[in-house]
């Protein structure tokens, strides 16, 4: 079975909001081309629950055990003796954040002989070296269209505060 090892931001120091803005957003229903969102069977995990955090284990747990894999989830990824670095040698799978990054080097896949899979929980692969991956045959994705509602929340946000200071348009 595997072994998949996910570095994760640390939990919110003072907890989670008890209601989001976007709590009242429509929901889309396809993503743009016509791609369809994941149409789970049923979910594991509280609606609000940062699945991006430590805690929330994006989710994973329950289904990978279920299926005799193993799964380490850290926010310790730095340095010699981080849980990344005890870990790494024999995990299967490696999924990190762009935001929050378990750098894979290639020192790093040198000493991660069961590498097979490294998963970027969003989007981008500039923490990793792509050349060591290729010649170790090791799979790089990302999780595309991941953080859409995000971006779009942040460049509402964006506008909403300095929208009104840019000069208007011709």
């Amino acid at each position: 079975m595997a072994k998949v090892v996910c570095v994760l931001y640390d939990d919110p120091v003072d907890g989670y909001p008890k209601t989001y803005a976007r709590d009242d957003l429509p929901k889309i229903s396809h993503y743009p081309g016509g791609q369809t969102l994941p149409t789970p069977q049923a979910i594991d995990f509280k609606p609000g629950v940062l699945l991006g955090s430590v805690s929330g284990e994006l989710g994973l747990r329950k289904f990978l055990e279920s299926q005799g894999h193993t799964l380490v989830v850290t926010a310790d990824k730095d340095g010699a003796d981080s849980v990344f670095e005890r870990e790494l040698p024999d995990a299967d799978v490696v999924v990190s954040q762009p935001f929050w990054p378990a750098y894979l080097t290639a020192e790093r896949i040198a000493k991660a002989a069961r590498l097979k899979l490294a998963i970027t929980a969003g989007i981008g692969s500039d923490h990793l070296d792509l050349q060591a991956a290729m010649t170790r045959g090791i799979t790089v994705t990302e999780v595309t269209y991941c953080n859409s509602i995000s971006v779009s929340e942040h460049v509402v946000m964006i506008d909403l505060v300095a929208g009104p200071q840019l000069p208007p348009l011709p």
